[in-house]
């Protein structure tokens, strides 16, 4: 098995701007920023998306990013600062391992995470809140099992590949991931 490019850091440290670690976690700093300051907080256990990390975990984690948000406000001068994780492929996620960026921000730096707002009707809104709650309830409360409750078969999109016009179906990743258990 071929070791992830992450975890490789964590064997090879000093080759890289390591500017906090502990026994759960190492912050340093990217190689390629978005901005100057542009911080990875990166666990050392070897997890692709950061649900299936310990909840005490995750939570260590983001008590990093706080004190490393902190520091790059006092220290650097941030006006700002997003914290951003890219959590499977469709939503960025690059590299195979959990990675918590922290990025300090300034007026006109030249980043735009903005997006036009789309309307949604109440009755989709609901629809959407019921589909959640019946899950989320059960996980909040710390219960084991979750409601036997019938789920639609998730919609396929149809796509062509324009090279050899070969039809693929793709389910719905969302859908997909309401169905898992944490």
């Amino acid at each position: 098995m071929t070791e992830c490019d992450v975890c490789k850091i964590v064997n090879n440290k000093e080759a890289f701007h390591v500017i906090y670690e502990d026994e759960i976690c190492f912050a340093l700093l990217h190689e390629s920023p978005a901005v100057p300051g542009h911080t990875m907080v990166i666990p050392k256990t070897h997890t692709t998306i950061i649900e299936e990390l310990d909840d005490k975990i995750v939570e260590h984690l983001f008590v990093v990013c706080n004190k490393v948000s902190t520091i790059l406000f006092d220290k650097l001068g941030a006006h700002g600062t997003n914290v951003i994780v890219n959590n499977g492929i469709d939503a960025g996620q690059d590299l195979p391992h959990v990675v918590i960026n922290v990025l300090p921000r300034s007026e006109n730096d030249g980043l735009d995470f903005e997006w036009t707002p789309k309307q949604s009707g109440q009755q989709v809104l609901e629809s959407l809140q019921k589909k959640i709650q019946i899950y989320s309830d059960p996980i909040f409360l710390g219960k084991d099992e979750l409601p036997d409750i019938k789920i639609q078969k998730p919609e396929q999109s149809i796509t062509k590949t324009s090279s050899n016009n070969k039809i693929e179906k793709k389910e719905n990743y969302q859908i997909n991931n309401l169905k898992r258990l944490p």
